[in-house]
């Protein structure tokens, strides 16, 4: 009987403690900011001449990295210079850059304003578009 009792005491506490704690613990929610494009990368800083530009954030394990800087170095990158950004050799600039996600991959205009940009695998027919008007 002494043992029932002290159970049930126990649990009493414990769930009398863990209500205060909801109670008191904070409601603010943190917002991550998720697959968002960067507004400005100049070509200089990423160590292009400036000029209109691709620049491709990477990671060296990401197959789909692999994938659209050998796109962009094709044929469907109009012979634009091309800056690949990896992690693991310029983590600042992803940091910079507020990169969250690879590949992602901007077009840049003379000023460093990116004017298209993908998270992720890019859509052939909207780069092409994008490129045209830019180039």
């Amino acid at each position: 009987m002494i043992r029932l009792l002290t159970a049930l005491c126990l649990g009493g506490a414990v769930s009398g403690l863990a209500v205060f704690l909801n109670r008191t613990s904070s409601t603010t929610s943190i917002a991550v900011r998720r697959n968002s494009l960067p507004t400005r990368v100049p070509a200089s800083e990423v160590g292009l001449a400036a000029d209109v530009a691709i620049v491709v954030f990477t990671e060296k394990s990401c197959h789909s990295c692999q994938d659209v800087v050998r796109l962009i170095r094709g044929p469907a990158g109009a012979g634009l210079p091309v800056a690949d950004i990896e992690y693991g050799t310029s983590p600042e600039l992803h940091r910079k850059f507020d990169i969250d996600t690879v590949p992602t991959t901007v077009i840049v205009d003379e000023q460093g304003t990116v004017v298209a940009g993908w998270v992720g695998r890019i859509d052939l027919s909207e780069f092409t578009t994008a490129l045209a008007k830019v180039v």
